[in-house]
């Protein structure tokens, strides 16, 4: 399968400078953003069989503009969406997520961002069961189209092993043939994680 991952164009909170994560924020895309979008969608193949979209609306946003030029179907996965930020949201970055960020690539997944939002190990559960859900199907032209947010796009590239820079906004990166041994694997260090965790509480 040919993954093409896409990260949506510059959107309100961007300029701001804040994190957003729920809907009713309605950060939607700027005008620079829309021609970030437009850029990128001109040099996509026109062979993608599906468009899978976080629900927020820039995403939306930017998977319609796809949507167009494509003709594929826009499916909304909320599994894709942005990292639940808690408290954090509507705030800008700070050194409390900062030190979260550091201690999860230290190997604590269960530090969460603010008192109720994702931990590493939620947030890669979600993404490993959508990446699984994908593989099973059979695309005619074997392409489809991933638009999400430029953080939760680098945890599934990081799943899939797959190296590359951090996507900026409205920007993209195709993956072909992916390898889904390298899903499983990580599967398998969740379930590690998760029995770890279980018998040290």
């Amino acid at each position: 399968m040919n993954i093409i991952f896409m990260r949506h164009g510059e959107a309100v909170d961007n300029v701001r400078g804040v994190l957003s994560c729920k809907e009713m924020r309605c950060s939607v895309l700027t005008e620079a953003g829309f021609r970030q979008v437009a850029k990128s969608v001109s040099k996509l193949p026109r062979e993608i069989d599906e468009i899978y979209s976080s629900p927020l609306i820039r995403t939306l946003q930017t998977a319609k503009e796809i949507m167009k030029v494509s003709g594929a179907e826009v499916i909304i996965d909320n599994r894709i969406r942005e990292i639940d930020w808690g408290e954090y949201d509507g705030k800008p970055n700070n050194p409390e997520l900062d030190a979260v960020r550091a201690r999860q690539a230290a190997g604590d997944f269960f530090v969460r961002f603010g008192q109720y939002g994702d931990n590493k190990y939620s947030l890669e559960l979600r993404l490993c069961e959508f990446l699984d859900d994908v593989r099973k199907h059979n695309f005619k032209n074997n392409t489809i189209a991933i638009v999400s947010h430029g953080t939760v796009i680098s945890f599934m590239k990081r799943i899939l092993r797959l190296q590359s820079s951090h996507l900026k906004t409205g920007g993209f990166e195709e993956f072909s043939d992916i390898d889904f041994s390298k899903l499983d694997e990580h599967k398998d260090k969740l379930a590690a994680v998760k029995m770890n965790q279980q018998q040290t509480v």
